[in-house]
């Protein structure tokens, strides 16, 4: 299984997992591993396992939320009772807990096989029996609540960050004070330049609020961008 490398400007070693649940080795079927995250909440990094495509794109997504203060995979089981009275226990993939103070499970599930199975009947009731110190909310998450674009960005987010270039921050601030918009991802990270830092610069910039742009679709060179506001 491989796992990456920080460098976020910390020589401490990553934390091991708090998955509750040991995951299942790498099939032929299904892609499994781990990436090391970090949140501005935590104090050190922390390895955090997936199990498949789909819920790599969505741990992506979710730690590119602004909001997102702890995140946590396969965490404890939940037991509850079926729609015929029996006894049956289920894994959330991910528990988050959001700035509000706000916790939420996480269902991810491919939304032909959601469909076709009792999975969506199982959640309602678990939510009818769940605690509230447990979650106060599920919410079930397929592929077609995003483009797989949106997860790339949010994939190359959780790198630039982690590896970013605080001079090239500096300069597109200094960039952006004289600049008007709309204008183009390209535009900026070309003003910006250290050698193709730029754009990575701008990407940040993107999802933490300074600018805003599509993030459905590919950020490139042409992607148009805007003045956001800093969350």
């Amino acid at each position: 299984m491989k796992e990456d490398t920080f460098n976020g400007g910390s020589d401490l070693q990553p934390l091991p997992s708090r998955a509750t649940r040991k995951i299942s080795k790498r099939s032929k079927h299904s892609s499994r591993g781990g990436i090391v995250a970090q949140l501005p909440t935590w104090e050190r990094p922390r390895i955090v396992y997936f199990e498949s495509k789909l819920e790599q794109r969505v741990l992506f997504l979710l730690l590119a939320r602004p909001d997102l203060v702890d995140l946590r995979e396969q965490p404890p089981m939940i037991r509850y009772r079926d729609e015929q009275g029996q006894l049956k226990h289920h894994f959330f993939d991910f528990l988050i807990e959001l700035r509000s103070g706000r916790r939420v499970a996480i269902a991810v599930k491919p939304a032909k096989i959601a469909r076709r199975s009792r999975f969506v009947r199982n959640l309602r009731c678990i939510r009818q029996e769940m605690r509230k110190d447990y979650a106060h909310d599920i919410v079930l998450i397929t592929d077609q609540d995003f483009t797989k674009a949106e997860a790339l960005n949010a994939e190359r987010y959780h790198e630039f960050r982690r590896n970013r270039d605080l001079e090239a921050d500096k300069a597109l601030s200094h960039v952006l004070a004289s600049t008007s918009f709309p204008t183009t991802v390209g535009k900026l990270a070309q003003r910006v330049g250290r050698n193709g830092k730029g754009y990575r610069a701008v990407v940040i910039a993107i999802f933490e609020g300074l600018l805003f742009a599509d993030k459905a679709t590919l950020i490139d060179a042409d992607t148009p961008v805007f003045r956001g506001d800093v969350q």
